[in-house]
Parts: structure tokens; sequence; C-alpha cells
């Protein structure tokens, strides 16, 4: 009877993951505001497996382009313009735990499935908070967590350090853009060094605008202070989702508490979640726990990785620190 009761609830869990796995996905992404943007510009990509992600670079342009007079020649010289990023992938795992007590002690249909659901809830916030953790968190690049925007947007873009593979100290085209604002006042000189970000940033160009603001709370704040005498709009689709956010030059400016005393102006044209569609928030079977009599162990595992493919295009402003 042991044995057919560990089956039958090993079941239950698998298939109500299974109908609630789409919803807790949308329920992880939706809660964090640069992944619901991300997602609903269309920025989750697919890949099926694979030992690394590759994202093909343009570093140069066509010297095949001339102005000719009549009779003229043109040049078909070959050129390279083309390289390659190559990402790591990164894999998330949420194990659920089940003890054979709290099995037998929760058999009533109505209790096994407050519990069941109770985990479920708890996998998924856990999952929610560590995604935004490491979004903001320091250089994961070393680790085995997903790379963050301090990797990917650096306060330092010279220094020796691959992205995706590629030195940014040697190549100048693959840095982003920086500005310290230590002991700077963000009332007096914010504004102006976010003018300036913006530029840098998109060069004079529509296509690399950037298209969000994702800053921590505190200068976050500071903005709004610096705009609350002024007539400011905010974003509907980002209001509706419940984020609060503000607006720059027309880009929205939204906030986590995990960003700190950064403010990261983001091109998401040129940025993508990657995800293996044949890991994405699976469960895996259940399995014994060794030494522990009738305790069992599954896990969520999903596969991704946070890649860019036009670094010059983001910016960071950091040490924001001063109203």
């Amino acid at each position: 009877m042991a044995l057919q009761l560990t089956e039958a609830l090993d079941n239950l869990y698998t298939t109500t993951w299974q109908n609630m796995k789409e919803n807790v996905k949308d329920q992880v992404f939706d809660a964090i505001p640069f992944f619901f943007w991300m997602r609903d510009k269309g920025k989750f990509k697919t890949e099926n497996g694979g030992r690394f992600i590759t994202e093909p670079l343009q570093y140069d342009k066509n010297d095949n382009v001339q102005w000719i007079g009549k009779g003229g020649a043109v040049s078909l010289n070959d050129y390279e313009f083309l390289t390659t990023a190559r990402y790591d992938w990164r894999y998330l795992v949420g194990s659920i735990v089940r003890f054979g007590v709290d099995d037998q002690q929760n058999r009533g249909k109505n209790r096994i499935i407050n519990l069941m659901n109770s985990k479920m809830d708890n996998t998924r916030n856990a999952l929610m908070s560590e995604l935004e953790t490491k979004l903001f968190a320091g250089d994961n690049s070393g680790s085995d967590a997903i790379s963050g925007l301090q990797h990917l947007v650096q306060d330092d873009p010279t220094s020796s350090s691959d992205v995706g593979g590629i030195d940014q100290s040697t190549y100048t085209w693959w840095r982003n853009q920086s500005k310290d604002m230590s002991g700077s006042s963000f009332a007096i000189h914010g504004e102006k060094e976010m003018r300036t970000m913006l530029n840098d940033c998109q060069n004079n160009l529509k296509m690399d605008r950037p298209d969000i603001i994702v800053s921590g709370q505190n200068p976050y704040e500071y903005y709004e202070d610096a705009v609350q005498t002024h007539h400011y709009i905010t974003n509907k689709k980002l209001g509706d989702a419940g984020f609060d956010n503000v607006q720059f030059k027309g880009i929205p400016m939204v906030w986590s508490p995990s960003c700190g005393n950064r403010m990261y102006l983001l091109n998401t044209d040129f940025f993508y979640l990657v995800y293996d569609p044949m890991m994405w928030f699976d469960m895996t079977e259940w399995k014994a726990i060794p030494d522990q009599p009738n305790d069992r162990a599954a896990q969520i595992v999903s596969a991704l990785s946070l890649v860019t493919s036009r670094r010059r295009t983001h910016g960071v402003i950091y040490n924001i620190d001063t109203p």
C-alpha cells in the first residue's frame, strides 16, 4: 500500500505541475519588469540543444559601397564584417522535497492538494526571486548562474573581460557605455548625465536607441523628485501590468530593489533570453532520497541564458548615491 500511495502521489504532483507549468512561467517572468518587457517584445528565443549559444555580430560596414561615374569600376573585395559571440547554457533548478510522514498525514484529498499547491507556489516564488537577484547581482561570469547586467553592461567596459567569448579590452566596438557619478548630485547633474548616456548609446541612430531604463529604488526616486514639478507620462502597458514607471524622453523607466545604485539604459532589440524548449520549467521524475525512507525529491529544471548582440547600445550610470 505504501508503494501504491507513493506512485499515486508522484503522478499527482507531476500531472498537476504539467497543468500549471505555463501559468507559472507567465507569473515568474511577468513579475520582473525587465523580463516582462522583453517577453512582450518577443525577445524570448528558443534554441534546441548544443554545447553553446552562438549569436552573430556585425562589427564593420560593407567596404564595397561607393560612388562611381560613367564607366566607373566597382570594388569587389571580400571583407570581414561578421563574428560570433558564444554564451554558455545556464541551468536553473528548483527542488521539491516530499517527506513520507507528510504524505501519510495528509492522505485526505483536500489536505494533500493543499500541501501540494503550497509546495508548488513556494517553488514558483523561489524561482522568481532567484532570477531577479541574479539579473542584477555582481559579475556572475565565473559561476554557474546566468550572466546578469553587471557582466553584460559593465561599469568598466575597458577592463580585460570576456563577454560572449570576446575580449572587450581589445575590441572597442564590443564595449557598452558607462558613467561614474560618485560624489555628484543627481538633482543637479542627473538629467544631464541621462541625456548624454542616451545620446552615447544611440549615436543618433534610431535602431540603436535604448527602449527601457532599469534602476534601483533610490535612483528611481531621485529621478521622480527631479521631474515632480513637470508633467510626466507613464507607460500604459507597464502600468497595466502593475509596475510603477515614469518616462525619460519617451523611454519608460522601472525599478527593482535588487538593482542597487545603478541605472541601466538598455536596447532590448539586442537582448535575448534564450532557452531550450526541451528543458524549460520541466519536472524530473521523482527519486528516493538515500537513507531517508519514504522521502522523495524532484526538480524543476530550465536551460537558459541571457545574451546580447550589440553592447554599444547599452549603458550604465553607476554610483548614484547622492540625491
